[in-house]
């Protein structure tokens, strides 16, 4: 079965993939940075109604779940900070005696953020897995020329593979990941000390050789 990867594109015949690629970048811009103003019951809806839209869409649930790991994880940091701020107020001064549900029940705070972060990260996923690289990269284009009225789209480039930064990363970690655990590697200190390296000269290399490519291309 093929591993799921973050902010992974998928073909496919729905509207998204249909419309203008520059229409679906303004769209994720706004959508996304909107998603942190809404309030939280409603950003709660919103998020239910982008997660049915990606199963009509028919995304594997395991991308869909990976798509929401960075949220996840700063969820459990949210909580940590939590916990830790209510024991806090138990010690000093002006301490302030509390019950161990309260200690254990996160901030509403907390909650709006992390509530706020999924449902841009999975309004970011749903045009991710519907915008390839190169339709990122013709989107940035036209932008770029109906703003500058010029021909050419100087920053087309660097901006199309800043949007493919975080999904280039990350697949190149799951490669090597992948040839670790081949090779009978298991989950660890030594793992996490081996691969880091490796994983910055691979993200290294790319980033290299894409911008050879870039730097040629341009030169035609």
């Amino acid at each position: 079965m093929e591993k799921a990867q973050f902010f992974r594109y998928r073909t496919g015949k729905t509207i998204l993939h249909k419309l203008p690629p520059a229409l679906k970048i303004l769209l994720l811009l706004t959508l996304a940075i909107s998603s942190f103003y809404l309030p939280t019951g409603t950003a709660f809806c919103a998020w239910l109604f982008v997660l049915l839209l990606e199963l009509l869409f028919r995304f594997p649930f395991r991308g869909i779940i990976a798509d929401l790991q960075p949220a996840f994880f700063y969820m459990a940091m949210l909580y940590l900070a939590s916990v830790i701020q209510h024991i806090l107020q138990g010690t000093g001064p002006d301490s302030v005696q509390l019950t161990t549900v309260q200690i254990l029940t996160p901030d509403s705070e907390k909650l709006s953020l992390a509530m706020h972060l999924t449902l841009s990260l999975s309004v970011s996923s749903i045009f991710y897995r519907t915008t390839s690289n190169v339709q990122f990269h013709e989107g940035f284009s036209v932008i770029e020329r109906t703003l500058t009225r010029q021909k050419k789209a100087r920053y087309a480039d660097q901006l199309s593979l800043t949007m493919t930064f975080i999904p280039r990363i990350v697949k190149n970690w799951q490669q090597i990941d992948t040839a670790w655990k081949a090779r009978g590697g298991k989950n660890g200190i030594r793992k996490i000390l081996t691969l880091i390296p490796r994983l910055f000269a691979v993200s290294m290399d790319d980033a290299y050789q894409t911008a050879l490519a870039v730097m040629n291309r341009n030169q035609k």
